[in-house]
């Protein structure tokens, strides 16, 4: 009979993810039980007030064939065991009982057990007190439907490594939005009166005392705040501004910042910046010392959304980066990161690149609105930003920024020369040895000069490589097909001709793009989902290269991680290499975008053709083991199981 071999657990500050192997079938197994373990100061298990060890069953909601759970309540895995070889612990950190979040600084460790129809001989998996639930009138109800099914366990447990649930990866604080992706919970909580009225949605994310708005922001708000509480003063360069709680935090420290805020799009009027208007004209009003950096134009945007501190002494001392936009759709609607370091050296750098693009000023229209279609960033200024900076580590490795434009070009050429950024982030790809992971927003069309597509080339010459990504716009997939010639647009529903496929599968390489259930009752009892409140739903620019090895690296910034980026756009990348605790924690977000948006594109892409997928429930044999121990399903569990101290 087959055992687990190896269990290993990793997380971020938001998601713990744990991953086991087995050496052959497990015979009769149905699942496996995921047990969360809270350990004390000296690595033992904690023990609660009530003198209880401090175990929790990670949360489960899929039941097996025969039983339902049409108001997806909350089991755990001793009832609906995990039937594959990894789990992601969405409950580490956000409740799913309530719109609250646990602590962080807590070290836990997983236990993974596997069990099977209960028989003599085997010790039962033990009740969880939830066979009923409240049924909303003061009495209760069945938590399911269907007949228990009484389980055993096959073996005993195997523990993982212990994980440390920080931000704090010095230098730097390390954070994500929880986004809204589309989940079963969000749908479940905008339907609590009955109905999902027009803007609810975009109602409570635009609100700063919403619950939900915390709750789906996580650290990144927090992290905000606690920097400007810092002394001194902040220099900021943002593309968009479109947040009360954000606009606030600006305006309560008008005196100590200098802001240089670019341009959002035109609106049906033809418009421009009709979004940070209203923020732009109270700051103008409150005396902020603010630049105005409107391209106006369709070409460029300056697309950067960074803060850096200077202490009171002058010294740059921070910077704060990362994908998420300063708007309300930005911190609480969308998947993104951000990240503070503290690195004096590279604080400084990112200040001289504010400071070279407030001199690299452009014409102010008036009014401001005004369309400016031959606005660009000057020669200089590109020619500057080709050289990067290169900062070495405490720990060893570097941290090497990069700012854009870059090029000379004002846009991309037909037959571009790959920019210097890219370059640099394409070699870290080509040196890969194992893995590479990425989430994007819209690169490039159809993988084109942008990460993508080098993923896929590295991926075909080298078979063994494993490529995991994720894109957020349809016509950043490999396999998408444009309805006319030269087109290049978002989303294929502005394109009925095209083929927009929501998979990519081939070798060992697996691209989904963001997808939704849109009807009730298609996949079990997954109900229809909300998909997002604006148009971008993965917003990252992320790729991870070997995050379990010393020569991992990990690439984020506002860059979009394709040539317009590097040649049109003010942006910001920042390469670390050599931070296995950063790469690693920036690969659980990534494995936690990519899980939850897979088997939506997959069901989706069969949709499309007219066939049946999964049917939503457990299985009730063991046969679900062979695509584990005897197909490819395996492989990621594989890699994440090979990871050594």
């Amino acid at each position: 009979m087959g055992t687990i071999s190896a269990v290993t657990a990793y997380c971020n500050n938001e998601v713990g993810y744990v991953a086991w192997d087995v050496d052959e079938r497990i015979d009769g197994c149905l699942g496996f039980e995921v047990t969360r373990v809270y350990l004390d100061a000296a690595g033992n298990p904690a023990i609660r007030a009530d003198g209880r060890p401090d175990r929790v069953k990670t949360v489960a909601y899929v039941p097996f064939k025969g039983q339902r759970n049409p108001d997806h309540e909350a089991q755990d895995t001793g009832v609906w065991p995990v039937q594959k070889l990894s789990w992601r612990d969405l409950t580490l950190r956000k409740r799913r009982d309530r719109a609250a979040r646990r602590p962080d600084e807590v070290r836990v460790r997983y236990e993974v057990r596997p069990v099977g129809p209960f028989e003599n001989g085997l010790d039962p998996v033990p009740s969880n007190g939830r066979e009923q639930v409240p049924d909303g009138q003061g009495g209760t109800k069945p938590a399911y439907q269907g007949k228990a099914r009484k389980l055993g366990y096959l073996a005993p447990a195997t523990a993982s490594n212990a994980i440390l649930v920080t931000r704090r990866l010095d230098p730097f604080h390390s954070t994500f939005t929880n986004g809204i992706l589309a989940a079963q919970w969000l749908s479940n909580v905008l339907l609590e009166d009955g109905v999902i009225t027009p803007n609810e949605l975009l109602d409570k994310l635009s609100d700063p005392n919403d619950v939900h708005r915390r709750y789906l922001a996580g650290d990144v708000l927090p992290m905000l705040h606690e920097l400007f509480d810092r002394q001194g003063e902040f220099f900021l360069g943002l593309y968009e501004l479109e947040d009360k709680e954000l606009e606030k935090l600006l305006l309560d420290n008008k005196r100590r910042i200098h802001l240089i805020l670019s341009n959002t799009g035109a609106d049906s009027a033809k418009r421009w910046d009709a979004r940070n208007a209203p923020a732009r004209q109270r700051l103008i009003d409150a005396g902020v010392d603010i630049q105005h950096r409107m391209f106006n134009n369709s070409v460029h945007i300056g697309h950067n959304k960074f803060v850096v501190h200077v202490a009171p002494d002058g010294t740059p001392s921070a910077v704060f980066t990362g994908s998420t936009n300063w708007t309300s759709t930005g911190v609480a609607g969308q998947t993104n990161n951000a990240i503070l370091i503290e690195d004096a050296a590279v604080a400084a750098h990112f200040l001289n690149y504010w400071r070279r693009m407030k001199d690299d000023a452009l014409p102010a229209p008036l009014p401001l609105s005004k369309a400016m279609s031959a606005t660009r960033q000057g020669a200089k200024f590109r020619s500057d930003n080709a050289t990067p900076a290169v900062v070495p580590l405490a720990a060893g490795g570097t941290i090497t920024t990069w700012f854009s434009p870059n090029m000379p070009q004002r846009k991309k050429p037909p037959t571009p020369p790959i920019p210097p950024d890219l370059a640099h982030v394409y070699r870290l790809m080509r040196q890969a040895r194992e893995a590479v992971f990425f989430l994007a927003f819209y690169p490039g069309q159809s993988g084109r000069d942008c990460i993508v597509g080098e993923a896929i080339e590295i991926g075909r010459k080298d078979p063994e490589l494993m490529v995991l990504g994720a894109v957020s716009s349809a016509n950043a997939m490999p396999n998408y097909v444009p309805g006319t010639k030269g087109e290049d647009k978002e989303d294929e529903e502005d394109d009925v001709a095209a083929i927009a496929p929501t998979t990519f599968f081939e070798n060992r390489m697996a691209i989904v793009r963001a997808s939704r259930i849109d009807d009730k009752g298609i996949v079990g009892d997954f109900g229809k989902e909300v998909l997002s409140a604006g148009r971008a739903i993965i917003h990252d620019k992320i790729v991870v290269v070997d995050p379990l090895s010393d020569h991992c690296a990990v690439v984020f910034g506002s860059h979009n991680c394709g040539y317009k980026a590097s040649y049109s756009n003010d942006e910001n990348m920042v390469i670390v290499e050599g931070h296995r605790a950063l790469a690693e924690a920036y690969m659980v977000h990534i494995l936690d975008v990519y899980e939850h948006y897979r088997f939506r594109a997959i069901e989706a892409e069969l949709k499309k053709q007219g066939r049946s997928g999964w049917s939503g429930f457990l299985d009730t044999s063991d046969t679900w083991q062979d695509r584990y121990v005897s197909g490819s399903s395996g492989t990621l569990a594989q890699y994440l199981t090979s990871r050594t101290a």
